[in-house]
């Protein structure tokens, strides 16, 4: 196989890449599905993308890579990390790793709030309270804060991940250390200001 055809040993499934689909088509049988931007492709996975509301910035979620090789860590682990690109005359430029992640822990599943003012991911980074955490981090002119783990109201001493915000500010994500109906169920939590409340769990389906 190619650079980009490498496949999973666990399952022989090709390795994640970001893709397009009409949406004239998402409900159809058949659908046409191309590579979404050929320049943030690359032999390394890559998924959870997230868009600011203009179009023109991207975060994604990547291995740990470096000139397009796979990085790992002192424990031979390649962790996630979430990057960022710009959209410069119709390309994907500024392609950059943000500065909060690691070789030594996972920064995965980027979410950005109504107003963009706030990043939102699940991590396993020092500090959480179980496998992974939801964290937020504020961004300032394009400058960002210190992460900050959103607590336990919302985290457990199990896995929160994938984060989302909707437009009326409530927090969406996956957990299996809610009180739940077997595996990672989906949590909604509304806000109190700047806090979030304690989640309850959407039900069936």
């Amino acid at each position: 196989p190619g650079l980009f055809d490498k496949k999973f040993k666990w399952d022989n499934e090709t390795y994640l890449n970001l893709v397009t689909v009409p949406l004239n088509q998402i409900n159809a049988t058949e659908s046409d599905v191309s590579y979404f931007a050929d320049e943030l492709k690359t032999g390394m996975h890559e998924a959870n993308a997230v868009f600011t509301k203009d179009g023109k910035t991207i975060y994604f979620t990547r291995n740990n890579s470096k000139n397009g090789t796979k990085k790992k860590n002192e424990e031979k682990i390649s962790n996630l990390q979430i990057f960022k690109a710009d959209l410069v005359d119709g390309k994907w430029t500024n392609i950059t790793a943000l500065p909060f992640n690691s070789p030594n822990y996972s920064v995965e599943h980027p979410a950005l709030s109504p107003d963009e003012k706030v990043l939102y991911f699940a991590s396993d980074m020092p500090g959480s309270l179980g496998s992974f955490d939801i964290y937020s981090v504020n961004i300032n002119k394009g400058a960002f804060d210190k992460p900050k783990n959103l607590g336990s109201l919302i985290n457990t001493d199990k896995r929160e991940q994938f984060p989302f915000v909707s437009k009326d500010n409530k927090l969406y994500f996956s957990s299996d250390g809610h009180l739940g109906y077997g595996s990672l169920d989906v949590f909604v939590s509304d806000s109190n200001g700047n806090e979030y409340v304690e989640p309850v769990n959407i039900g069936l389906p």
